[in-house]
């Protein structure tokens, strides 16, 4: 079983994490998932039972699909934090096929190991702006079409190596201009500039600034903003969605606000994705809901919000609800599977 992120399955209300920030817990989950999430009566007897809830919503009209879900688990926040991170970072072979953490500034060992599925390799040679099957920046094109020797008997070595280096200096000049160096995809007909697919997430999210300012602050305006109390895991992945492998890179934040030392919150901003997304975040936070003289307990709350051109086109509709049934047993799935790992020590 493998962790929701940010570039597979799934999608954000960051409205609801944002309240949490800002209320005291336990008493209030069954408001906050009532009247905020929009979870029925019966999902909320299911909750307090134990068992997973979840459910999806989405807007045809940016391609945008989120979900939200949530269960309790009889242990501590920093050990359901800690489980969440391992299944982050854990190669299944399956799912997750390949990951590294980035170093800051970047180096070239971050990404020894990165090789680019095969039908991408295939696809590159024939890439021009505006018409490539991979998402890539119109430098990237260029430097595709100039320097790779397709004769070669090399040109996958190349290509690699080209893909490898490319995502460095990608990732290090995030990590020293944040947003501004965000991609603009070129591989279709219309330019998408990522920044602006992250801006409209926080737009379609406005509570956030509202109830957890100082969080929305860091992830819009890293590196020059500060936030007491988080730490910073940049990465990338290949991993399997939609049947085809997806090499992203994600920013995520752990942080456990010194004002609220009930709960550690997990934010996963996507910053590039070779296929199907234009943007996502995500938010998850743990809740200490322990009561005096009983064993740990927690509440998971999970919070996604995804852009991408999957959910767009003739068939759009019918894409959603293949896309929100996939969003729903995922999210079922993985904080079952995390519930079930950690309530067995």
């Amino acid at each position: 079983m493998k962790i929701i992120r940010t570039a597979a399955p799934i999608f954000a209300t960051l409205a609801l994490a944002g309240a949490l920030d800002a209320q005291p817990s336990s008493s209030e989950l069954t408001h906050y998932l009532k009247d905020v999430a929009g979870f029925p009566a019966a999902d909320l007897a299911s909750f307090d039972a134990g068992q997973v809830i979840a459910k999806t919503s989405s807007s045809g009209g940016e391609g945008e699909i989120s979900v939200v879900s949530a269960v309790r688990i009889r242990a501590s926040k920093e050990r359901v934090a800690d489980y969440f991170h391992l299944l982050v970072t854990y190669v299944d072979g399956q799912v997750t096929l390949q990951i590294g953490q980035f170093h800051n500034p970047p180096q070239a060992q971050d990404v020894a190991s990165l090789t680019l599925p095969d039908e991408d390799v295939k696809n590159l040679q024939g890439c021009k702006p505006g018409d490539c099957d991979v998402k890539i920046g119109g430098a990237g094109l260029d430097e595709i079409r100039s320097a790779i020797n397709w004769n070669a008997p090399d040109a996958v070595t190349q290509v690699n190596a080209m893909a490898r280096r490319r995502l460095v200096d990608y990732v290090g000049a995030y990590m020293t201009k944040g947003n501004a160096a965000l991609v603009t995809y070129n591989d279709k007909s219309a330019p998408v500039s990522m920044k602006d697919q992250w801006q409209g997430l926080l737009r379609n999210s406005p509570n956030i600034m509202t109830y957890a300012p100082a969080l929305a602050r860091y992830l819009d305006g890293y590196p020059a903003a500060s936030l007491p109390g988080s730490s910073d895991f940049i990465y990338w992945a290949k991993e399997v969605y939609a049947g085809n492998p997806v090499v992203h890179a994600d920013h995520m934040v752990r942080w456990a606000d010194p004002q609220r030392p009930d709960r550690i919150t997990i934010a996963q901003k996507q910053i590039y994705a070779s296929h199907y997304y234009n943007g996502s975040l995500a938010i998850t936070t743990i809740l200490d809901t322990t009561t005096p003289g009983a064993p740990a307990a927690s509440a998971v709350l999970y919070f996604n919000r995804s852009r991408g051109d999957l959910l767009k086109g003739g068939i759009a509709g019918i894409k959603r609800r293949i896309a929100e049934g996939q969003a729903k047993q995922a999210a079922e799935d993985t904080l079952g599977a995390m519930k079930s790992a950690l309530e067995k020590h």
